[in-house]
């Protein structure tokens, strides 16, 4: 049975002060509703998140070694993985055909709509894909984190390309597409944010903050790239030709996870510490949502149908959905 707990979100006075480097102070009376959904087996290993068909959220599971659907009808169904594979990253492509990266064998494996693996790919051995995104033109990237790679998997040729990042540290985590056909990734310990066009060149923009630990990459308006820092304790913009921003979140010890940009151009800031979500809007004020959870260490965040907002808690095995229109 899922476990729910419904929060009316309320604010104080002194979360006013600790938003004034973002350039906002106003406070949402009716900010919507958060449930907070627990899944059972837990090994503390909850990762990434997406939509797919029919209203429903895919998010993998990477020491339980599978898949948790969580239907429309608000039940969870359990897609087993092979054992030990450690699946991470995951996405539709416009098909609607979910590709799935199996961290620990080096592969990269597709679900069928009976939610089990009807194809597989064979990666170099040591290469670790973690992060995984389609292209506009169907083509599969994905980031090598052990292997220091980043890999771009045309299915219908049966192609691999491998683009080494060299021998330096890097660690690429996420990966997704951006402007003029090309993708975005983030280096964990580079602190660069990397270009690569769909012939595999290479441009890395390091970071003005050193050691910022950049965690996700992604698009938003005005063709801008958006990034995280886990950190930096801020997030910020990449321009196509490499100009930086950032802004600082005022969140006292904050480390950022991931972050999703909305249909109304609000971006959503999730932390993994301390237990928190932030909804920055255009004009730069700053809604809160406390957790109910203690210590979640939260992963990756997500839109979801009917204007949800879905992300996942890494340490707590739970995941949960903020209505932001909807009250308690």
């Amino acid at each position: 049975m899922i476990k729910a707990h419904l929060l009316q979100i309320l604010f104080s006075a002194a979360a006013i002060s600790s938003f004034v480097a973002l350039g906002g102070d106003a406070l949402a009376e009716n900010a919507g509703r958060l449930v907070e959904l627990d899944i059972p087996g837990k090994m503390g290993s909850t990762h990434e998140i997406s939509a797919g068909p029919r209203g429903n959220m895919w998010i993998t599971q990477q020491k339980q070694a599978r898949l948790v659907k969580v239907q429309a009808n608000g039940k969870l169904k359990f897609v087993p993985l092979p054992e030990n594979s450690g699946p991470h990253g995951l996405a539709f492509d416009s098909r609607g055909r979910l590709w799935v990266t199996l961290e620990y064998i080096d592969e990269i494996v597709q679900i069928g709509i009976d939610d089990e693996i009807i194809s597989r790919f064979k990666l170099p051995s040591g290469a670790g894909p973690h992060g995984l995104s389609i292209a506009s033109d169907g083509i599969i990237w994905w980031t090598g984190k052990t292997g220091n790679v980043i890999g771009r998997l045309d299915v219908d040729k049966d192609k691999l390309d491998i683009f080494p990042l060299g021998d330096r540290p890097a660690k690429p985590i996420y990966i997704a597409p951006g402007p003029n056909g090309n993708m975005w990734f983030t280096e964990l310990e580079g602190s660069n944010i990397g270009r690569i066009t769909d012939v595999g060149e290479i441009t890395l923009f390091a970071l003005p903050t050193e050691n910022a630990r950049p965690i996700v990459v992604f698009p938003g308006p005005g063709g801008l790239m958006w990034f995280t820092e886990e950190r930096g304790n801020a997030y910020g913009t990449i321009s196509a030709t490499g100009e930086i921003v950032e802004y600082p979140t005022g969140v006292k010890g904050g480390k950022l996870a991931g972050a999703v940009i909305d249909a109304d151009e609000n971006i959503w800031l999730q932390y993994n510490t301390p237990d928190i979500i932030q909804r920055i809007a255009p004009d730069k004020t700053v809604t809160t949502y406390n957790l109910p959870t203690k210590n979640a260490v939260q992963h990756r965040i997500a839109l979801g149908f009917g204007g949800k907002i879905w992300a996942t808690q890494n340490a707590t095995d739970k995941v949960v959905y903020i209505s932001p229109n909807e009250p308690l």
